[in-house]
C-alpha cells in the first residue's frame, strides 16, 4: 500500500528495517501530510489558515492534511496546534 501511494504522489517510500528497532529501540510512525494544502487562494490551495474549504463555508479540514509538507521529526503539536486555532477562530 505504501509503495503504490508513493507512487501516485511521486514520493519516495522508505520502509523501516528491523536493525532500526535493534539499534534505536524507536518505531517509526510516519504523519501523512499534505493532499488538503492550506492557502492563501483556491488557486494555490484547498483550505485557508483556519482549515476551511474554500467554496465549502463551515467545511473544515483540521488535521496533518492543510500541511503541505514534512515540518520537522514529528508534527503531531503543530497539526494539534493548528487544529486548535482553527477551532477558536470559528
Amino acid at each position: 500500500m505504501q509503495v503504490k501511494l508513493s507512487e501516485v504522489t511521486n514520493g519516495k517510500p522508505v520502509m523501516p528495517v528491523v536493525a532500526l528497532w535493534k539499534t534505536l529501540r524507536t518505531i517509526i510512525t510516519p504523519h501523512p501530510l499534505g493532499g488538503c494544502n492550506m492557502g492563501t487562494t483556491a488557486a494555490n490551495g484547498v483550505v485557508d489558515h483556519k482549515g476551511e474549504l474554500f467554496g465549502y463555508r463551515g467545511l473544515y479540514v483540521l488535521d496533518g492534511a492543510i500541511i503541505p509538507k514534512p515540518i520537522g521529526r514529528n508534527p503531531s503539536r503543530t497539526i494539534a496546534a493548528l487544529a486548535e486555532r482553527a477551532v477558536e477562530k470559528m
